[in-house]
Order: C-alpha cells, then sequence, then structure tokens
C-alpha cells in the first residue's frame, strides 16, 4: 500500500454510503491526502433502445445525461462541501454505466488512486453488512479498498486483525496492516483459524503449554523467512526482553515499533471465527483477497468476501500484484 495521496469514494447519496466520509475526514487527519466524490448515473439500455426503435425526436445522450450529470456534480460537490475539511476535499466526479462496480474500478485504476473508501450499504433484514456493489468493487480492485461500517473512528482504532494461512499470500497483508498500525499507534493481532478438519501447523494443542510455545516458535520462523524475502518492505520482526514480538517498520523517514500479538483458535469455519474474534478484540482488519472469479472464486475467495460481509468494523482487503493478472 502507497502513500494515500489520493483516494476515491463512490457514493450512492445513501447514509450507508456517507459512512465513509467522517471516517476518511479523521484518517486523512493522521496520513494526509485528497478526496475525490464519484457518483455513477446508471445507464438505461432498454429505455435507450426503445427510444431509437420508435424514433423520439430527442436523444437520451445529447439532451437528457448531460443534464442529470450536471445535477449530480452539483449534488456531489454538495457532499463534499458538507463532509469533506477543505485540506482534504478534492473534486466531484460523475460518471455513466450500467454496472457501477466497473465505471468505479476503471476510473479509479486509470487514474492511479491510491485508495477506495466503500460505505456500507447492506441490509438490515438478511444481516449481512456490505452491499453489492462494495462486494464487486472489493474482488476485482486492484487498488486497496477500504470498506467502512459502524461507528469506530480511525483514531480509536487500538488493534488491527491480520487472519492469515501462513501462506506468502495472506502474509502480504503484514505491510499495509503495519503501515496502518504505525501511523495509528495500535497493535496487530496475527490470527490463524485451525480448522477441525485440519490445517498447519500440524498437531498444535491450545492447551498445552509446550505445544503454543513450539506453535509461536513456528509462527515467528514463518514471518522471518517471508519479511528477509522482502527487504525492500523495510519491515522486520524483533523480540524485547520479555520476549514481546514487535514489528519494526521504517517508512517515511519514519518508524515505527508495533506490538505484535499471535493468536489461535479451533473452528469449524475460518470467517466465522475470524469475524467472531474481530467483534470483541479488534477495530480494524486488514487482509489479502484474490480477486477471482468463477470457480476460482467459489473454492478460494470465500474467507476473505464472507469477512468481507459479515464484519462489522472497517476492513481494507489488499490484492497483491501476482493476483492481478488472473
Amino acid at each position: 500500500m502507497r502513500k494515500l495521496n489520493r483516494i476515491l469514494i463512490p457514493t450512492d447519496f445513501s447514509d450507508g454510503a456517507r459512512k465513509a466520509y467522517s471516517y476518511i475526514d479523521s484518517l486523512l487527519d493522521v496520513f494526509g491526502g485528497e478526496v475525490d466524490i464519484i457518483h455513477i448515473v446508471p445507464t438505461i439500455k432498454y429505455l435507450h433502445e426503445s427510444m431509437k426503435k420508435v424514433g423520439y425526436p430527442f436523444s437520451l445522450d445529447q439532451d437528457v445525461y448531460p443534464h442529470i450529470v450536471e445535477d449530480n456534480e452539483s449534488r456531489v460537490n454538495d457532499e463534499l462541501e458538507k463532509y469533506i475539511s477543505v485540506k482534504h476535499r478534492g473534486k466531484a466526479v460523475v460518471k455513466i454505466g450500467r454496472k457501477a462496480y466497473e465505471v468505479v474500478l476503471e476510473y479509479a485504476h486509470n487514474q492511479k488512486y491510491d485508495l477506495i473508501l466503500m460505505g456500507a450499504q447492506g441490509t438490515h433484514a438478511d444481516h449481512i453488512i456490505r452491499g453489492h456493489v462494495t462486494e464487486k468493487v472489493i474482488r476485482f480492485s486492484r487498488i486497496p479498498v477500504l470498506s467502512i461500517s459502524g461507528t469506530i473512528m480511525p483514531e480509536n482504532t487500538e488493534n488491527v486483525l491480520v487472519p492469515t494461512d501462513f501462506s506468502d499470500f495472506s502474509l502480504k497483508a503484514l505491510l499495509p496492516a503495519a503501515i496502518m498500525a504505525g501511523r495509528l499507534k495500535s497493535e496487530i493481532t496475527l490470527f490463524h483459524v485451525k480448522e477441525l478438519h485440519g490445517s498447519e501447523p500440524e498437531n498444535d494443542n491450545n492447551s498445552d503449554d509446550n505445544a503454543i510455545q513450539k506453535f509461536r516458535k513456528k509462527v515467528i520462523k514463518k514471518i522471518d523467512a517471508f519479511l528477509e524475502a522482502r527487504p525492500k518492505a523495510l519491515l522486520s520482526l524483533i523480540s524485547d526482553d520479555d520476549e514481546s514480538l514487535i514489528l519494526h517498520l521504517e517508512r517515511d523517514d519514519e518508524t515505527y515499533r508495533i506490538p505484535l500479538d499471535i493468536e489461535q483458535v479451533r473452528g469449524v469455519s475460518a470467517h466465522y471465527e475470524i469475524v467472531d474474534f474481530a467483534e470483541e478484540n479488534a477495530d480494524m482488519i486488514v487482509i489479502a483477497t484474490h480477486g477471482r472469479s468463477g470457480l476460482a472464486h467459489m473454492f478460494m475467495g470465500s474467507t476473505t468476501e464472507k469477512v468481507v460481509q459479515w464484519a462489522k468494523i472497517p476492513v481494507l482487503t489488499i490484492r497483491p500484484k501476482e493476483m492481478h493478472k488472473k
């Protein structure tokens, strides 16, 4: 995750979308940067085709959409002026498209934004926290996506949760988590769910002190190997005198020492255990996402997607670069 110089917030003017405004304004008081807000005007495909066939004397593209865009630009500017402080205020963007998430992603990628911020837009009836557009943006974005729900603000972030299966893929969320935790003066919990049908590391028993120490040593070894292979990250793992773990981060001519805890629980469902633990013990989740679709998504992308869908705290999703072409 790079500096947060440019942030894009999609909006549909709902209360759910507006959850993002105050959060990002507070976050940028720490990171610095500028916010643009984008609204997508949906195309009316079938009406457009019907008007062509009937031969109406006006065109949606030339006579209708320009007025809609102008009106919505005014609304987006009102959102910026009302909710974003002058020092972080960027521009209003209005685009036309049939699928909102595709238009958002195309614009964000082309304009090289550093972060997309999404407000929760779910329904209370089925308790799903994040809505369809947010889900699609997260799944296909090459840019980190921070989705907001609830009322936890950046300055109240005390613990950042990083779910992991100890693969290099999942550990790539560690650097963005360290950047967030370092600037927000919070701790990191590296969290592993040992599913009941079996997962690595093997032969661990949470009730046995020796097994816990053995598990801890395995995890430290995995993290060390992962970080040593990425010296440009300027992130290292050290132990204090009392054997507490510290992530040492050098970033933007500053040094951060971030307390690191390691937790493992047993459970049938990884996403359920992650969300359940986070509700009581974390203020933000940082997690890697495959960004897959089709059958690959069905079998491999479900844990991250379900965590994103159900978590009641901010979730930052990171898609590693090697997954961008898949």
